[in-house]
């Protein structure tokens, strides 16, 4: 108590005045900090003044913290030191526990959870990572915290073998019941997958190496050694031929209507079928003549000079043709071929569908050619030629293909086609598509037939009919 009679005096009015300014606010209903809000629900202040008081409370209560611990003294009472191992001293921990006893007993009669989940999840989670952190730092095992973790890993001996034992039993039980990856999530075990294979892979390019067998440089300015490279090529050409025979997706390998190439699904998240195919042609068709006018190639859009494609482009497409040609398979999809034909039976349908109007492409060949001989140039691959209307090697091929050079004639080849078990023969059919169809409608495959042609062996000897 102060000695001062003027000092407790004017204590005195000071707190008849604070309570009598306390009930007045009280009756009027505002909050007793501030006197001009509503107080909060359940409180006797205003939500401004509330967090003032917090905040105020809150520093209080550091200072107090630190100021005890600096003298080793428990931080909540302030008068014991703490129990060894712990933060508090044993008359606040039995409190403490006595008050959370208290307090969960009475949440559980009332049915309510005793701590709230959320809260209580994120907590142990970052408990968890917390607790990983220092253990993997400190080079122990993140599951027991006891033994020295393995070379190279997170975890002991024990507790990986533990763990691989879980993983087993799990995978065996889920595999009875028809479920993948162990019954786990696939979205989530595919991400972790893939984000595993970016990992792994934007390491091995750090290296250097093949990001798919690490055992070989890569080649230069790509991911790959050369053998993974041809080895996926091979494994893309079987799986695309293997497919479109069977006339699946070649992306899903699901069902394709009409021959296609990508089902509608894949169509769509392919690009080809987000746009409708006459502005796709017609998009074609303008690029095709603003290159041509340029003089540049159609296929890579490089200088052509005037050609319409480039020398690379053109032996690209040569060499490709050939190899295709040699391995029997058709020249545009590599789908399997029968009887040496360049195209299979769908493509040979699409590519007599898709021709043009003739008299417009004639028209056009004729323009080329007035143009071409107007500038001195070969009328057939556009290098300089003054002249004479082709150059030497255009003239060679010419006068070799004539029907001069190739001697007689023959006619138009017709196929027929016989039923194995049945003897029964249909046709006789004018070209290879009218042979498709035939089978296609027939429901026949072509181990059931046998499709006999009449062309002459000696047909590449002679000239084609005028």
């Amino acid at each position: 108590m102060c000695k001062h009679p003027d000092i407790e005096a004017r204590r005195a009015r000071d707190l008849a005045r604070w309570r009598r300014r306390s009930a007045e606010r009280e009756a009027q209903g505002l909050c007793q900090g501030c006197g001009k809000a509503e107080p909060a629900p359940g409180r006797t202040r205003c939500e401004p003044c509330l967090e003032k008081r917090r905040a105020a409370d809150r520093q209080r209560h550091h200072r107090r913290t630190a100021e005890r611990l600096a003298a080793g003294m428990c931080p909540k009472c302030g008068k014991r030191k703490p129990v060894p191992g712990l933060a508090n001293c044993s008359h606040c921990n039995e409190r403490q526990n006595a008050a959370s006893r208290a307090r969960d007993s009475r949440l559980r009669a009332e049915g309510r959870p005793t701590r709230d989940p959320e809260r209580a999840n994120a907590y142990q989670r970052e408990r968890k990572r917390r607790l990983h952190a220092e253990r993997k730092a400190a080079g122990i095992c993140t599951r027991c915290g006891r033994a020295q973790a393995l070379p190279g890993g997170s975890a002991c001996e024990p507790c990986t073998e533990k763990r691989r034992a879980h993983d087993r039993l799990r995978h065996a039980r889920a595999k009875a019941q028809g479920l993948a990856y162990g019954g786990r999530d696939p979205e989530t075990k595919r991400q972790a997958g893939r984000k595993h294979s970016r990992k792994r892979s934007e390491a091995r390019k750090a290296a250097g190496l093949c990001i798919r067998c690490a055992k070989a440089p890569a080649v230069p300015d790509r991911s790959m050694c050369e053998p993974c490279r041809e080895n996926r090529r091979q494994a893309r050409r079987e799986r695309y031929g293997r497919r479109r025979a069977a006339g699946q997706c070649i992306r899903c390998g699901i069902p394709a209507p009409g021959g296609r190439t990508y089902c509608p699904s894949c169509a769509m998240t392919n690009g080809w079928g987000r746009r409708d195919p006459d502005q796709r042609r017609e998009e074609a068709r303008q690029r095709y003549a603003e290159r041509r006018a340029r003089g540049d190639c159609t296929t890579c859009g490089k200088p052509a000079d005037g050609a319409a494609e480039c020398p690379a482009c053109r032996a690209a497409a040569r060499e490709r043709y050939d190899a295709r040609r040699a391995a029997g398979v058709c020249v545009r999809c590599q789908a399997p071929t029968f009887d040496g034909a360049a195209h299979c039976a769908p493509c040979a349908v699409t590519k007599a569908e898709s021709r043009g109007d003739r008299e417009a492409e004639y028209a056009a060949s004729r323009q080329q050619y007035a143009e071409r001989r107007a500038r001195g140039q070969c009328v057939r691959c556009g290098a300089s030629s003054p002249g004479v209307a082709r150059c030497d090697p255009c003239a060679r091929r010419h006068a070799e293909s004539s029907g001069t050079w190739r001697g007689i004639p023959v006619w138009n080849p017709t196929w027929i086609v016989v039923e194995l078990a049945t003897g029964i023969e249909h046709g006789p059919f004018d070209s290879e598509s009218d042979v498709a169809l035939c089978l296609a409608f027939g429901k026949l495959s072509r181990d059931e037939v046998e499709i006999i042609c009449d062309v002459s062996p000696m047909a590449t000897l002679t000239a084609w009919p005028d």
